[in-house]
């Protein structure tokens, strides 16, 4: 029976031990959507999913606009942490690869 396939699209650190994951999600018929994913870290598991939200068309366009608005002065004003990338120490590591 085939699963859904995920690729992850983007990794936003929260701390060490926890992240948000933009993943899109393609389901065996070839329908496809976005999701965000929770995800804390164990060490005797790894990353683990704590919660989904799944995102419709229209809300990933309206996030992205409400997003891209910021600073622009087309929205209320946002404090100035909100408008800048943090530096991270997670650096992204290669748990499982298939060889060729």
């Amino acid at each position: 029976m085939p699963t859904a396939s995920e690729v992850v699209l983007a990794s936003i650190p929260a701390s060490e031990q926890e992240r948000l994951l933009l993943v899109m999600v393609t389901a065996p018929e070839g329908t496809s959507h976005l999701e965000l994913q929770q995800q804390s870290f164990s060490p005797g598991i790894g990353w683990y999913t704590q919660s989904r939200v799944q995102i419709a068309p229209h809300q990933v366009a309206a996030l992205r606009n409400s997003l891209g608005n910021l600073g622009r002065g087309q929205a209320a004003p946002v404090a100035a942490t909100f408008r800048r990338l943090a530096p991270t120490s997670w650096e992204p590591r290669v748990v499982h690869a298939d060889s060729a």
